[in-house]
């Protein structure tokens, strides 16, 4: 036993017990309290876990939404090439037609192919990215057949080895009759 030690209102004793730690006993004249070194400790942290739930959690950052036009006539359109939140870019459905949206390549899937991937490319390219970032890629066709035998094409983009998810779709018909192939892409950005 430790030595007693005396106030006007009452008398704490420590004792030792084995091991459960110090106990601390407080006797005086009405009361009689037994307290273990346990329950100091686990009271302790109880408050401090009380404070600590009592603090509102941090907001997450604020996600920004930046678009991008890769041609002057998709504003009038009412078309964004592409959005990026944080580091993700989504880019819209690309379709073979030049800067000043008129149809590429008339009846070739092949040259539609490549003018689309041509328009994919600069979109990655000024957002300092390229077909290697692609994590997801969806081609709607008019024509599934013609697609199939064009498709090796997507090779001289992609690395075989490290393609992008990717679906192929056949529709009845594109924003413009003409347009053979429509491809979007997902790209998560370095």
């Amino acid at each position: 036993m430790i030595a007693p030690q005396t106030s006007r209102r009452a008398t704490v004793r420590f004792e030792r017990r084995g091991s459960d730690g110090v106990s601390c006993r407080v006797t005086g004249p009405r009361h009689r309290i037994l307290v273990g070194a346990r329950a100091v400790v686990i009271a302790s942290l109880t408050v401090f876990t009380l404070i600590a739930c009592e603090r509102e959690p941090e907001a997450p950052p604020m996600r920004v939404k930046r678009v991008f036009h890769l041609n002057p006539y998709e504003k009038d359109f009412g078309y964004s090439q592409a959005v990026l939140i944080d580091k993700t870019l989504y880019i819209s459905g690309s379709v073979a037609a030049d800067e000043n949206g008129r149809l590429v390549s008339a009846g070739d899937m092949a040259g539609q192919l490549r003018a689309v991937y041509s328009n994919i490319r600069r979109t990655l390219a000024a957002h300092g990215a390229d077909f290697e970032e692609v994590v997801r890629e969806t081609i709607y066709t008019t024509d599934m057949d013609s697609l199939l035998k064009a498709s090796d094409l997507r090779f001289e983009y992609y690395d075989k080895e490290r393609l992008p998810t990717t679906s192929w779709v056949q529709v009845q018909r594109l924003v413009d009759p003409g347009f053979l192939v429509q491809i979007e892409v997902v790209a998560e950005l370095p």
